[in-house]
């Protein structure tokens, strides 16, 4: 959930000004979500747009020489990334604001790139726990698309992709199709064989 609706609105600022699509990291805080069993809610409460390029249709990140020190500035306010956010909004009409419905059940609700987009920042962003061999387990690193729903009207929803998809995204095993963005394959395996070596630390090898 966003703190207040202004967050939003001034993200939008660029999309309504450029019709060219845009995205941000959400700055935030994690709480216990009282309504569900083991929920957690994360709260937005800052987003910010790093350099990039972008079109109708598509973004390109810059190099961010800033974002270390956002981060910084971001924990010493009590705040972490928790997220990003993106937009894929075309309009529909003009004179009464309307945005035309790209996702849905018809279609596709994140394209394949978004999933493993989504995967690789889940992987940055791991969730501590102490039952998790690694110390860590899955990520609370959401995912929110601004588009348009079934009514024509500008739409927030939240995602996260599952721990199969962040190991698949981690290992590099997924890959998005060119001429169809709701689907994806998995790499063919190759030839290379994969050995691992153990060593015994301790005892007598006769």
């Amino acid at each position: 959930m966003f703190e207040n609706p202004t967050i939003v609105e001034r993200f939008l600022d660029y999309w309504r000004t450029t019709a060219h699509q845009r995205m941000g990291y959400l700055y935030g805080t994690y709480e216990v979500h009282a309504d569900v069993p083991l929920g957690i809610r994360a709260t937005v409460a800052a987003i910010y747009e790093p350099p990039q390029e972008s079109t109708r249709d598509a973004i390109r990140l810059l190099d961010d020489e800033a974002g270390t020190e956002v981060d910084e500035l971001a924990q010493a306010l009590g705040l972490k990334k928790i997220g990003w956010i993106f937009t894929d909004l075309i309009t529909d009409d003009p004179a009464i604001g309307s945005v035309k419905q790209l996702r849905g059940i018809e279609t596709h609700f994140l394209t394949a790139q978004e999933c493993i987009t989504a995967g690789e920042l889940q992987n940055r962003h791991p969730n501590p726990c102490k039952y998790g061999s690694s110390g860590y387990f899955g990520s609370k690193f959401v995912t929110v698309c601004v588009t348009g729903d079934n009514n024509k009207q500008v739409h927030t929803e939240g995602y996260a992709v599952s721990a199969q998809c962040m190991a698949l995204v981690r290992d590099n095993c997924l890959i998005p199709t060119k001429d169809a963005p709701e689907l994806g394959y998995v790499r063919e395996s190759s030839d290379k064989h994969m050995f691992q070596m153990f060593i015994i630390s301790s005892g007598d090898i006769t």
